[in-house]
């Protein structure tokens, strides 16, 4: 039972797709905080719109990814899980990623549920489940956005930080906003100065910490604002690296060997 919610959680929480690919935005996000750098300033009102100033750095996180040839971080992802009775249930996962553009990509999580490491290395992907030792793979769909979508397909779910893998991801943080503002900056998140952005979107509302002198997410919280008992899905991301060569053997599934094959789902049209 806790891994069936454990996994509709995460089917329904994906970074950018909760605020963009669900439509429009609604409602606002609280200002400020313990730990804010600096002030605020005023709280806003209802009929704020979007904030150039915030827009704009939104674009620049999701630009700062898009022109990494190749990026690591650690992704560390907090969902809130609501039981029968309506209390929250956390569950922590956590994923060390490794991305190589165009069409590399690797992903090994491991946490409050079964582990699993998804591989691309760009003719084929692979899903593999180390506790049973079952194995999954399929032809690579062409680019990393579709390998992406076909890992949610075959493994059930969605991971927290997928889009922030996308080709564009700016357009996925900045599409169909209906508000966005700038909160302030803190100190306290990854040991680093960051400018925090609140925006909303039809179906979720979220407050996003982003490196001042880098531009990469530093922490993601995002509320769904559609069920019952608005669910809570954030995440952290730490041991950044960008640029750097990546060795051939991180996309090795070699360790696979004598797993079981099972199926691979192939992703909706």
């Amino acid at each position: 039972m806790r891994e069936r919610s454990m996994m509709a959680s995460r089917r329904r929480f994906s970074i950018l797709r909760a605020l963009s690919l669900t439509g429009c935005l609604a409602g606002t996000l609280a200002s400020g905080g313990p730990g804010a750098a600096q002030s605020p300033g005023p709280a806003q009102s209802p009929g704020t719109a979007v904030e150039p100033a915030a827009v704009a750095l939104l674009k620049a996180a999701g630009d700062a990814l898009a022109e990494a040839r190749s990026l690591s971080f650690t992704a560390t992802a907090l969902h809130d899980v609501p039981n029968a009775e309506g209390q929250s249930i956390f569950y922590t996962l956590r994923s060390r990623v490794v991305l190589q553009r165009p069409d590399r990509l690797r992903v090994v999580t491991e946490g409050d549920g079964p582990a699993s490491e998804f591989i691309a290395d760009g003719r084929t992907l692979t899903l593999f489940n180390p506790h049973d030792r079952t194995v999954a793979s399929a032809p690579a769909p062409g680019d990393l956005d579709a390998a992406l979508k076909a890992e949610v397909e075959a493994a059930g779910q969605t991971q927290a930080f997928a889009d922030m893998l996308m080709a564009d991801p700016a357009k996925g943080l900045t599409e169909g906003l209906t508000r966005a503002f700038v909160v302030g900056r803190s100190n306290l998140v990854g040991g680093v100065e960051t400018d925090i952005v609140a925006f909303a979107a039809k179906d979720a509302q979220a407050q996003i910490w982003i490196g001042v002198a880098d531009r990469l997410p530093r922490q993601l919280w995002v509320t769904e604002t559609t069920t019952a008992g608005p669910a809570r899905n954030g995440v952290t991301f730490t041991d950044w690296t960008i640029g750097q060569p990546v060795p051939d053997r991180l996309f090795s599934t070699a360790h696979m060997a004598g797993a079981r094959p099972i199926p691979f789902t192939k992703p909706r049209n």
